[in-house]
């Protein structure tokens, strides 16, 4: 695919339903594997046999914290071709490394694993969403759509698997290859060129541009010519300094927010839930209360162009609001009422869900403006928040469930059943 530098134009009128159809199904197949692979290769490892669950999320999220860290200032050095190759080879190696070691291997072989898999997740996501400043509000439709669908299916996964095909996601690892197929053909056959080079490699039926093609391509190149100058320390200097100054308030702090406040709900306290009676076993429940929030999540992302607000301290007001009143009755178990928790759960994971694809659209809305800046980098730093938030939440979730499960008094939850 012909490369493209890094900075967001202009939105150039394509009226192609069949090009925006392409870009939102790219994305959304990126988006999908991209999910399920990491999960997949933990599930293999079986890593809460050696480890605690907080030394677990540590070593999943901590190398993905690292990459996308680093790995945004390499985007403008590297030709865009060589990222997906990069990541699918790292994705065969984990896959092949992964079913060849036996479920009893030693705890160092599976961390290396778990931290190249996080790695490989972690680089994807960083080009992947880099990738919007070239191909705007729909590439994140799909991009956010499919990262929704891959998170419901990986939540009811082991169940399904366990329950109906006595089987175990270990078993499962050589499908990773078709989601490995899936992103190097989506990337190379079914993604269109960007919209200028599009517009570009279909001309009018004169062969002559428009004047605003003709405007879009005099900015084009008068943006390439000084950035190809530009030395290492310098952009690396100018990007910190966008990462500090504008990234970080707008939106790297608040998805870290929204995110650690969604995994303080789900799946931070699933074992310390009461019982609900309609469910006879733990792992029924904990697919439904991962499905149900996933799929609130899934509704907020895939109609984010349709519904889309201003509003961003409203909405993350309402998901406070909801998330406390979980988050008390979960401590003091105020209700058995399904409506409810399943209620709450929802409403959170769609108020999560809307304000990432806010955040992801205001930023690009302000890339638009300021074209000066890197948005290449930009939007694939923007990842770090959610990482930290993850692993924030997630680490708060895990203590506060294990205090509430070691209470004298635990009858009623759902650990009070397991062994």
């Amino acid at each position: 695919m012909p490369e493209a530098k890094s900075f967001i134009q202009k939105p150039v009128s394509i009226s192609s339903a069949g090009y925006n159809l392409r870009v939102f199904s790219a994305f959304g197949i990126f988006g999908f594997a991209n999910t399920l692979l990491p999960h997949i290769i933990f599930s293999g490892l079986y890593l809460i046999i050696p480890f605690p669950r907080p030394i677990v999320l540590v070593i999943e999220l901590l190398p993905a914290l690292a990459v996308e860290l680093l790995f945004p200032h390499a985007l403008y050095y590297v030709p865009h071709w060589a990222w997906p190759v990069l990541v699918a080879n790292c994705w065969i190696l984990a896959t092949i490394v992964t079913k060849a070691s036996p479920p009893n291997v030693i705890a160092p072989i599976r961390t290396l694993i778990a931290i190249l898999a996080s790695a490989s997740a972690a680089t994807g996501r960083v080009f992947f969403s880099s990738q919007l400043s070239l191909y705007g509000k729909t590439a994140l439709a799909g991009w956010g759509t499919g990262i929704a669908a891959g998170s419901a299916l990986r939540d009811i996964l082991p169940t399904v698997l366990t329950l109906y095909t006595n089987m175990v996601l270990r078993d499962c690892i050589g499908y990773a290859y078709c989601l490995l197929l899936g992103i190097v053909a989506s990337y190379f056959l079914l993604l269109p060129s960007p919209p200028i080079q599009y517009e570009l490699e279909n001309l009018t039926p004169k062969g002559e541009f428009s004047s605003e093609m003709e405007t879009q391509k005099l900015s084009l190149l008068s943006r390439e010519l000084p950035s190809t100058s530009m030395s290492f320390w310098v952009r690396f200097h100018s990007n910190m300094h966008l990462l500090g100054n504008k990234l970080f308030r707008l939106c790297i702090n608040p998805l870290l927010l929204v995110t650690a406040v969604q995994a303080l709900v789900s799946p931070g306290t699933t074992r310390a839930s009461i019982m609900l009676p309609i469910f006879s076993r733990y792992s029924a429940f904990s697919t439904a209360h991962g499905l149900t929030f996933q799929l609130g999540n899934l509704l907020a992302r895939s109609t984010a162009l349709l519904f889309r607000t201003r509003r961003t301290r409203l909405i993350f007001a309402l998901l406070v609001f909801c998330t406390a009143a979980a988050i008390l009755n979960t401590a003091f178990l105020l209700t058995s009422n399904a409506y409810f928790l399943f209620g709450s759960l929802f409403t959170i994971g769609w108020l999560g869900g809307m304000t990432y694809m806010n955040i992801f659209g205001a930023a690009m809305d302000y890339l638009t403006r300021h074209s000066e800046n890197d948005a290449e980098f930009a939007l694939g730093s923007i990842g770090i928040g959610e990482t930290a938030g993850i692993l924030i939440g997630s680490l708060a979730g895990v203590t506060f469930d294990t205090q509430l499960c070691g209470l004298a008094k635990r009858s009623g939850r759902w650990c009070s059943a397991l062994p």
